[in-house]
């Protein structure tokens, strides 16, 4: 049997929202996870009086929320702050304590655009995709003519973050800008892909057929979807024809608040995307 902890405090009634990871968190155990699993995107100003007073009065973790005020109160670093956290909660050992520190440490002393371009990769991973083109607009600013290895996978990510986004038009333009900075052939075959869902057939086969460059792209982008298809329809599309017609044959009612259901799910996760 594995060992038991005690919670620390109790769990909120009132979330605190922290921005820079851009989550809701609950409880102090919350905080802890979030700050061990985010070590890339912690800055000082995470810590603040307001998430202190949080601890105290919604969780009532007072002793915890007193030595982070203290510490505060000395002007201290993201490490010093973080370490406290960490310390409270025996889940996390003394070794993985240590590696995340240096690893928090080496963060510490990059620069802007760097933590940015880090933070950018990190909100695209976890679909959060207007995070993500602001921090790849803040690497941008700091780039100049010679650093096109860095901006051509940057307007790469933020074709990516757009097209999850549905901004199709706009994901062809940057993924083609990462073209014409290094000439990828993995962003020109993204940027064929763009207009592939972007245009009607009609529009997507004249604009292939005025540009000698896709012939060979649009046979591996064909070629990838059709095997994509067979793997829907074998796997998530069989399955969502048996939900189809489980639920249509309980009744026009029943059926009704499945897709309504499903319809406010797909919203929701939409509405975070955005967020």
């Amino acid at each position: 049997m594995g060992k038991v902890y005690g919670c620390i405090g109790r769990k909120a009634n009132k979330p605190f929202f922290l921005e820079k990871i851009c989550c809701n968190i609950y409880s102090a155990e919350e905080l802890v996870y979030c700050v061990y699993e985010n070590a890339e995107l912690l800055e000082r100003d995470i810590f603040t009086t307001e998430l202190a007073e949080w601890l105290d009065e919604e969780c009532e973790a007072r002793t915890l929320a007193e030595r982070i005020n203290k510490l505060l109160g000395k002007k201290a670093d993201v490490k010093q702050l973080a370490a406290v956290l960490l310390e409270a909660f025996p889940f996390v050992s003394t070794g993985q304590q240590n590696r995340f520190l240096e690893l928090l440490e080496t963060e510490d002393g990059e620069d802007g655009p760097e933590r940015s371009r880090k933070r950018g990769d990190y909100f695209l991973h976890k679909g959060r995709y207007v995070h993500a083109l602001n921090e790849y607009e803040n690497v941008l600013k700091h780039t100049t003519d010679e650093d096109v290895g860095l901006k051509a996978q940057i307007y790469h990510n933020m074709g990516m973050a757009r097209a999850g986004l549905f901004l199709l038009e706009q994901a062809a333009q940057d993924f083609y800008k990462a073209y014409e900075l290094d000439g990828a052939e993995e962003h020109y075959y993204y940027y064929a892909a763009a207009l592939r869902f972007s245009m009607s057939e009609g529009e997507y086969i004249r604009a292939i057929s005025e540009d000698a460059e896709m012939s060979n792209i649009t046979l591996k982008l064909e070629t990838a979807m059709q095997e994509a298809n067979v793997k829907w329809q074998e796997g998530p599309g069989a399955e969502l024809d048996a939900t189809l017609e489980t639920q249509r044959s309980g009744g026009s009612k029943q059926y009704e608040e499945w897709v309504g259901k499903t319809l406010s799910e797909l919203k929701e996760d939409y509405r975070r995307c955005i967020q």
